[in-house]
């Protein structure tokens, strides 16, 4: 595929350069992988207790140097939504945020807003922060069952930042909402809008909920398909009769007959969706990982070694760029979730329903043998061992920084043409 030069920001990106491309206009970064609170719907408990997530924090040093290499190219910031912390829990966050604010770019984070105060939240307003609020319930008892801290505190916070925002004229400060959208809480969808309108919330982003244990696996849409297009349908409407911006996931696909979870949606408006982040933003974490963008934990290169510049131009980062928009994309690449999504955009985005990304981490009910399921299976039972508690993060890694780049040349040129040949060899017997 040959796509069109991609304009976003005002700018036109040559989605053909694949080397030497101009430094990055939106970045992700996160401060910590340190977080408050222990919400049931999160990876980030099941990656504690496989031992997949060391506690830590971004040294200063490393602040210093995206200050030189990064921030001055940047006209968006994001802290947070590419991991799994409370980027207020930094130590330093209010002095890194004090610099930020000082330059020339959008800002906004991703926050459980539990952190927040009234000092924090007025330099924030005045600094014309984007604030991205997530929950998955809007009583009480919903909220905490996920949360397992107390909805008033949260709806005080989000009251006061909207009422800061209303008094304070003029800075561009916006506050959205993020709800995970799961068979627990679908329901509430209608109220958490009308929530929305009355506190004066610039935007509601409704997603999926992904399943990371076998345990949570109904809680899934993808096994209550109808009750969701149902929810969704309404939701879209209420939206058009609230004036409120609202991203909504797509309608599943409810072929009569069909078992969930039995067969994919169809990904070809998904999977040939342009890519433009490996030419406009980057994800960076608090180890100073550098990665494509905030849909995947693939490292293209960690600034403790390198400078930002000879990663953005090194040979993972090249690759990268001649095969994401291809017909052969990296496998971390294809049907990623976030093709065709602009971030920042001012119009009403549609995030895809397909049931391969849903249940990734599990696995369909109907493949307990395809190999992605074996795999996973094969790696919790080693993880379970004292040999394979120290192997697995190990191998995790070693993929993450190496081996996901290679696996698409070993799978088409060694184990595809091998399968090939055994094939034949069989059927000629």
């Amino acid at each position: 595929m040959n796509p069109k030069p991609y304009v976003i920001d005002g700018a036109s990106l040559n989605l053909q350069q694949t080397e030497s491309p101009p430094l990055p206009s939106l970045a992700w970064v996160a401060l910590t992988n340190r977080c408050n609170l222990s919400c049931s719907h999160c990876q980030r408990g099941v990656l504690r207790k496989q031992g997949l997530l060391a506690l830590r924090e971004m040294s200063v040093k490393l602040f210093e140097k995206l200050e030189r290499e990064l921030f001055p190219y940047l006209k968006r910031i994001q802290f947070g939504g590419n991991n799994f912390g409370e980027q207020l829990s930094a130590s330093h966050w209010d002095e890194f945020f004090a610099r930020v604010s000082k330059l020339k770019m959008d800002i906004s984070i991703v926050s459980n807003a539990t952190l927040l105060n009234s000092e924090r939240i007025k330099a924030m307003v005045d600094a014309g922060v984007e604030f991205n609020f997530s929950l998955e319930g809007i009583t009480g008892e919903s909220y905490a069952a996920v949360r397992g801290y107390k909805f008033e505190k949260f709806l005080g916070s989000l009251s006061e930042t909207c009422q800061e925002k209303l008094r304070t004229v003029g800075t561009g400060a916006k506050v959205n909402l993020g709800f995970t959208a799961m068979s627990d809480n679908i329901k509430e969808i209608p109220q958490l809008l009308r929530t929305a309108t009355q506190l004066g919330v610039d935007r509601v982003t409704v997603t999926h909920f992904v399943p990371w244990e076998e345990s949570q696996r109904q809680k899934s849409l993808v096994y209550h398909k109808e009750l969701a297009n149902q929810m969704f349908r309404k939701a879209d409407e209420l939206a058009r009769e609230l004036n409120l911006l609202v991203d909504l996931p797509m309608p599943f696909r409810t072929d009569e007959g069909r078992e969930p979870g039995s067969q994919s949606e169809d990904k070809s408006s998904v999977a040939f969706a342009p890519c433009y982040h490996p030419w406009n933003s980057v994800s960076i974490n608090e180890k100073g990982d550098v990665m494509p963008c905030c849909a995947t934990s693939i490292v293209m290169g960690n600034l403790e070694k390198s400078s930002f510049p000879e990663i953005w131009n090194n040979g993972k980062y090249r690759k990268l760029r001649k095969t994401v928009n291809s017909d052969a994309p990296l496998l971390f690449c294809r049907y990623c979730g976030l093709r065709g999504i602009e971030v920042g955009s001012s119009k009403a985005l549609s995030f895809c329903s397909d049931e391969d990304l849903l249940l990734a981490a599990i696995g369909h009910r109907g493949h307990r043998k395809s190999s992605r399921s074996v795999l996973r299976t094969f790696k919790n039972r080693l993880l379970k061992t004292r040999f394979g508690g120290k192997l697995v993060p190990y191998a995790v890694d070693l993929y993450r920084e190496h081996g996901a780049f290679y696996v698409m040349d070993i799978l088409e040129n060694w184990l595809t043409p091998l399968a090939r040949r055994l094939s034949k060899h069989h059927s000629d017997k």
